[in-house]
């Protein structure tokens, strides 16, 4: 061979050996944000879409027990202050609706959800919510434009229904024991005649039941009147939260929408670099486009498969570990649906970009056989794409 095609191989044979460097650095680069992009592209198509996102969460709340699981849970967590705090040994602050509600479980509140929610109310409720959330992202705003109309569930909270509702809850309680009764009267001794006097948190016998009932009727009454029939989110919790807190979470959800985008543009443009300098050849687009692919759509699988359940143990086994069976069933299941949302099509895209990428190599490796039948073991020059 002479010295002038030695040369000239071992000239080619350094530019592609830097070309290759070069390509196999980038196709690590694209591994790496083709997986945290398709993350991303999925936490941006669910998190920031306002339809799917009503659609889930309306056909999640009026399809199950997840109110009154939520519902129980708060009742399990008051009944559990009120020991804390003493207050089950006084009578001073009874009747209370929300320690009244403390004895309730989730029989009960299943009970109390069908007579005073209405899957109308829900509707609205989760739609307008949504729907303000959204718009207060992109706008100046310090707080959502969000707008209940309360007034179907006032009608029902002091009609008959809010009765009914009382009534379920007063049987939860357990009879007045003689200290309670004691306690009871000896109060209603130290005021002056007209002087209302607070019942202990018991079913108190006769002559006194009916008045008690009316004492928890009066109570929900007055609850009522305290709830506006426009129901305007910025003005009733704007006064006691923070405006800095605020204006942080919507950076917080601005950065996420972004960064969502941004990964998986940014591995698209890797992925154009690579076919840019290096793919000319089935062999090169298998090696440095199909094996990366592979590689991508696997650990994406490995993720939707791994990680959900293992989310949705950390959440049933800390967050709700002191939950009921019913309570944390209902929670868990929930969770799962709505989760579902994010990792079923990870999964699928997973699958079907491990299989593009199994498609290029096989490719590369027909067409190389194909190109060379006698000698498919030993190394052979690229194929050129036609």
């Amino acid at each position: 061979m002479s010295k002038e095609k030695a040369g000239a191989k071992n000239k080619t044979f350094k530019k592609d050996g830097v070309s290759n460097g070069v390509a196999i650095f980038l196709a690590v680069m694209f591994v790496l944000f083709a997986v945290l992009g398709i993350i991303g592209f999925n936490v941006w198509r669910v998190l920031f879409n306002p339809r799917l996102v009503k659609e889930a969460l309306v056909q999640e709340v009026t399809s199950t027990d997840i109110v009154p699981g939520t519902l129980e849970l708060f009742s399990e967590w008051r009944a559990k202050k009120r020991v804390e705090n003493n207050e089950s040994l006084s009578g001073v602050n009874e009747p209370d609706i929300v320690l009244l509600l403390s004895y309730m479980k989730a029989e009960d509140w299943k009970q109390v959800k069908e007579l005073l929610v209405t899957d109308e109310f829900v509707v609205h409720i989760i739609s307008t919510s949504v729907d303000g959330v959204y718009l207060w992202i992109d706008s100046d705003d310090i707080w959502p434009d969000i707008h209940w109309d309360m007034t179907q569930f006032k009608q029902r909270l002091v009609g008959q229904n809010g009765e009914d509702a009382i009534m379920i809850a007063y049987n939860k309680l357990p009879p007045a024991t003689d200290e309670q009764i004691a306690d009871f009267k000896h109060r209603l001794s130290q005021v002056p005649e007209g002087v209302e006097v607070l019942y202990n948190l018991a079913q108190f016998p006769e002559p006194w039941t009916q008045d008690q009932v009316g004492d928890y009727i009066d109570s929900l009454n007055d609850a009522n009147e305290n709830i506006p029939a426009d129901f305007e989110f910025s003005k009733e919790f704007g006064q006691t939260s923070s405006q800095q807190a605020s204006m942080q979470a919507k950076a917080m959800l601005r950065t996420i929408r972004f960064v969502a985008i941004a990964l998986w543009v940014l591995a698209l443009i890797l992925l154009a670099l690579i076919l840019g300098l290096k793919v000319r050849s089935w062999k090169t687009l298998g090696k440095f486009v199909g094996i990366p692919l592979i590689i991508v759509g696997a650990i994406a699988v490995a993720i939707a498969l791994i990680c959900q359940p293992i989310v949705i143990n950390m959440i049933s086994n800390n967050l709700l570990s002191g939950a009921s069976d019913f309570a944390k069933t209902e929670l868990t299941g929930s969770f799962r649906t709505l989760s579902a949302l994010f990792f079923r099509p990870l999964l699928w895209q997973g699958i079907v970009i491990g299989a593009l990428g199994i498609l290029f190599v096989i490719l590369m490796a027909v067409i190389k056989k194909k190109a060379n039948p006698e000698a498919a073991a030993q190394p052979q020059a690229d194929v050129p794409m036609q």
